[in-house]
């Protein structure tokens, strides 16, 4: 057909003149290039790492003059790869919500007696339950570790103990799903706001919006407020319905006040859209705002606490986690709905001022680079 002939030359010059564009912009090929490898290798890192600063308490409650869980407990502290400190049965509780200790195992006042009749014991393992990845690791390792232990007791012919589990936050009754939606309502949200925030800012800047702002009698810290109203109008809209859609449709568990998470979500939605705005300053193209997505976003989703806990990363990386607004909604998030802490709280409260001060600074940040950007 007439004009469907391909030329070779056109076509060459067609990709001759991309190559050329994409040469001519390092800071793209720095970010596609640099932060792939960045994450890959963060990933991992973190894949291979196992929780870490457990502490579990052992309440021995056996009334035989001579126990026989004495030598186990001596087995289980050789064993465990984690802490084993001595409690009484009245501090277990107490510690377990102060977060002194993640668990404790509770030897019953028959455990000998049972020994002695043929009888298998049982074990009581009392949970935090906050963290499913800690639980998990807590209970896969006591339950690989116990026989081994059994096996350097002679004493104990029984080889094999139940352990009965309980939990003081969450439970059976929670899923993964129930147990990952505080870090996801406050994450997505995120994504979405401040991506869709730099690319329309950015937008405002090219297509010469801001230089006619700029020159009228507005300040810049009056235009960046601004256009966070604007825009924080839709983030708004955009995280309550996302929050909505995962309590009342995807019907995940949560035990707090459902108002307390609106509370966080709506202040992580400001936290979004003025990072966004922040971030949109040092992009050239919609294309270089796009690429500060992965920039942003994914140090924020391995290390702000929805995979591994906080408390599990090496000091370096736990460092970085403090640095990032998602790792203190998540913590007030996970606090309200698997704890049923309040506004109230402190677990919940420093947090909220922690994502405050956030907003706050990034707003600070747009208004002094917005000008010098923009020129």
């Amino acid at each position: 057909m007439p004009g469907m002939a391909v030329s070779q030359a056109r076509l060459s010059a067609l990709a001759r003149r991309i190559i050329t564009q994409f040469r001519r912009d390092p800071r793209t090929l720095i970010l596609v290039f640099t932060i792939p490898v960045v994450v890959l290798s963060l990933i991992a890192y973190l894949i291979e790492l196992e929780p870490s600063d457990i502490t579990v308490g052992v309440v021995n409650e056996d009334v035989a003059v001579v126990s026989a869980a004495d030598p186990l407990i001596v087995a289980l502290k050789e064993s465990l790869e984690f802490d084993l400190v001595a409690l009484t049965a009245e501090k277990v509780e107490e510690q377990l919500r102060q977060g002194e200790i993640q668990a404790a195992l509770i030897f019953p006042s028959d455990f000998t007696q049972r020994l002695a009749m043929g009888q298998e014991p049982s074990l009581n393992l009392v949970l935090e339950g906050s963290d499913s990845q800690v639980v998990g690791y807590i209970r896969a390792t006591i339950g690989t570790t116990l026989p081994q232990a059994l096996a350097r007791v002679p004493e104990i012919e029984s080889r094999f103990i139940e352990i009965k589990p309980s939990f003081v936050y969450g439970g059976s009754h929670f899923g993964t799903l129930d147990y990952l939606a505080p870090a996801f309502i406050v994450l997505i949200p995120f994504l979405f706001v401040f991506l869709l925030t730099s690319v329309s800012f950015l937008r405002e800047r090219t297509q010469g919006t801001m230089e006619r702002l700029l020159a009228s009698p507005l300040s810049r810290a009056e235009c960046v407020l601004g256009y966070m109203l604007g825009f924080g109008l839709f983030a708004l809209v955009d995280s309550l319905w996302i929050l909505l859609f995962t309590v009342y449709v995807l019907q995940i568990e949560y035990v707090g006040r459902l108002s307390v998470v609106i509370l966080i979500v709506v202040i992580m939605a400001l936290t979004a859209v003025n990072l966004g705005i922040f971030m949109s300053t040092f992009a050239r193209n919609e294309f270089q705002a796009v690429q500060f997505m992965p920039l942003v976003m994914f140090p924020q989703a391995l290390l702000g606490g929805l995979f591994w806990s906080v408390d599990s990363l090496p000091w370096f990386l736990r460092w970085l986690s403090y640095m990032m607004p998602v790792t203190y909604a998540n913590w007030a998030a996970r606090e309200v709905m698997i704890k049923g802490a309040s506004v109230l709280d402190w677990s919940v409260g420093s947090n909220l001022l922690i994502l405050l001060g956030f907003a706050g600074v990034f707003i600070f940040l747009s208004s002094r680079t917005l000008r010098s950007e923009v020129a």
